[in-house]
């Protein structure tokens, strides 16, 4: 992860590079369309739930860490040769990007007030205890997403969540909690940019404090590591080194394993969860390194809804927070996307917001 990108001069082939950029791009988007599929919410408990931890020095733990270092280096090329670390520049995203903390608000607070109504928290996987406690959790999670929806007292309901992400710690093995930083960065970009709140008297949110401007500049990229982070990690956990977890998944649904439906034998249960637990390990590292976000948020959002049709409806609304969080690195809520030859001193992430409150 760097914190400075001085754009370059654009070459002279850079047309045609920028041509191969979206050709790399169209052929990426097919990869394992289970790769944001989540197997333990859809499989039973058992012996296959807890990682491996040994497969950390496996191979393919391996060949997931080299193709994460390539994609990293690819994207550092082509943001040399494009000269611009907000490419490709589409003149409509801009008229997008002022609506973006609310649809961040509002799609995040879907997936907690339906988790929460089944005695969860933030995910099916941790389990609230059936009781007054477990009751008095998840009112405290409803109560912190009507403040996301309404923009009503945001960040003390952003306060909640980092509170409810430490409480989970209690309810579910630690891995299953870091699983869930993407719910943290959320929150900690609400604090910094506020829920976007119009005001009939025009007067500017009256929560902000000095605090909160000091994090303003860094809120794209704390939103941005901690969407990698949770994508690098759910690699790990749910597939390079829990790779029966997995395979348990395609016995429910072995129509995810396209390749061996259309004839390739070969291409077992074991190495498709292989290949897609590679592919979102890429996907994390590229998000964490900064380079060429735009870029890796349209490659990765076809695999991220590929599998949404053909499960319940726990997939769709489970990852309304990394699909809105999608949304908001791509037209870069309330940042806005600045000139190419603009404050070239600092990366596009810590740029000082435009200001939008008005």
């Amino acid at each position: 992860m760097r914190f400075d990108q001085t754009p370059q001069a654009a070459k002279p082939s850079a047309g045609l590079s920028r041509r191969w950029l979206v050709a790399l791009s169209v052929a990426l988007a097919f990869v394992p369309g289970v790769v944001a599929a989540h197997p333990r919410w859809f499989t039973e408990k058992g012996p296959y739930w807890e990682p491996e931890w040994h497969r950390i020095f496996s191979l393919p733990v391996l060949l997931a860490l080299l193709s994460g270092a390539a994609a990293v280096g690819l994207l550092a090329w082509g943001e040399r040769i494009t000269g611009d670390p907000l490419w490709p520049r589409p003149p409509f995203l801009q008229r997008l990007e002022p609506a973006a903390p609310a649809i961040l608000g509002v799609q995040t607070a879907i997936t907690m007030i339906f988790i929460a109504s089944r005695l969860d928290l933030f995910v099916p996987n941790i389990e609230l205890p059936h009781n007054a406690l477990g009751v008095l959790i998840a009112g405290l999670a409803v109560v912190a997403a009507f403040a996301f929806i309404t923009g009503v007292l945001t960040r003390i309901g952003a306060a909640m969540v980092v509170a409810l992400f430490l409480l989970g710690f209690f309810f579910a093995d630690w891995y299953e909690v870091v699983e869930q930083l993407l719910f943290v960065g959320i929150a900690l970009y609400l604090v910094a940019v506020g829920r976007g709140v119009v005001r009939a008297d025009g007067v500017d949110e009256e929560d902000r404090s000095a605090m909160t401007d000091r994090l303003l500049p860094h809120a794209l990229m704390i939103l941005r590591v901690s969407a990698g982070l949770t994508v690098l990690v759910l690699a790990f956990t749910e597939k390079l080194i829990n790779v029966d977890l997995g395979v348990a998944f395609l016995r429910e649904y072995p129509e995810f394993n396209v390749a061996r439906e259309l004839g390739f034998t070969w291409f077992s249960d074991e190495r498709f969860v292989y290949a897609a637990g590679i592919v979102e390990a890429t996907a994390g590292i590229a998000l964490i390194s900064g380079y060429l976000t735009r870029v890796v948020i349209l490659v990765i959002w076809l695999p991220f809804n590929l599998g949404i049709p053909f499960l319940p409806a726990e997939e769709l609304i489970g990852h309304l927070p990394i699909l809105s969080t999608m949304y908001v690195l791509l037209v870069r809520g309330t940042q806005g996307i600045p000139a190419l030859a603009a404050d070239t001193e600092r990366s596009p992430d810590q740029r000082p917001a435009e200001a939008m409150r008005a």
